[in-house]
């Protein structure tokens, strides 16, 4: 489903159900009109003290931009996160969970850093857990995904509703 009112999907990633992040590859390497896909990641976890299942060099990041940005890893900024694999995160959300990330299984995966296709690809092998994807293009197969945007000046306006409604929630 379509999730055009990032004040709902706020409210429902703060609703007391268990959340796990998944950062993907994509998260160090783009900014999105300007601020680091990173920077939301950590933004989000924060305000709902979800931990973080990091994929790709989201763990430690630490790399120079072209655009003379660094961008700091998810570890160095205190976050609570652990190095995993999608498809080992999406598998354990299929199955039995045996994941220390968290002790349960969680009741939400939000997908961040992932393309449409890969995201789709995850979503639909989890079974029993709610998917939430946070790119700029709609992802079908997800519980919930923001609808397309046609620029990252409009994802970026999305991401930062949505972190503005979680401080609010």
């Amino acid at each position: 489903m379509s999730v055009k009112d990032p004040s709902w999907l706020a409210q429902h990633l703060r609703s007391g159900k268990r959340v796990l992040i998944m950062a993907g590859a994509l998260c160090d390497k783009l900014d999105v009109d300007g601020k680091s896909l990173l920077d939301y990641v950590a933004d989000i976890s924060k305000k709902t003290n979800a931990p973080i299942a990091a994929t790709g060099n989201t763990v430690t990041g630490l790399r120079q931009r072209a655009t003379g940005n660094t961008v700091i890893g998810l570890r160095q900024r205190g976050i609570d996160v652990k190095k995993a694999w999608a498809i080992e995160m999406a598998n354990f959300a299929h199955r039995d969970w045996h994941h220390p990330i968290m002790e349960k299984k969680p009741q939400i995966m939000v997908l961040v850093g992932y393309s449409p296709l890969l995201a789709s690809n995850l979503v639909s092998v989890v079974k029993g857990v709610e998917t939430v994807v946070l790119g700029d293009k709609y992802v079908e197969a997800a519980t919930y995904s923001l609808p397309d945007k046609d620029s990252y000046k409009a994802w970026r306006k999305e991401l930062d509703d949505l972190v503005g409604a979680l401080g609010k929630s």
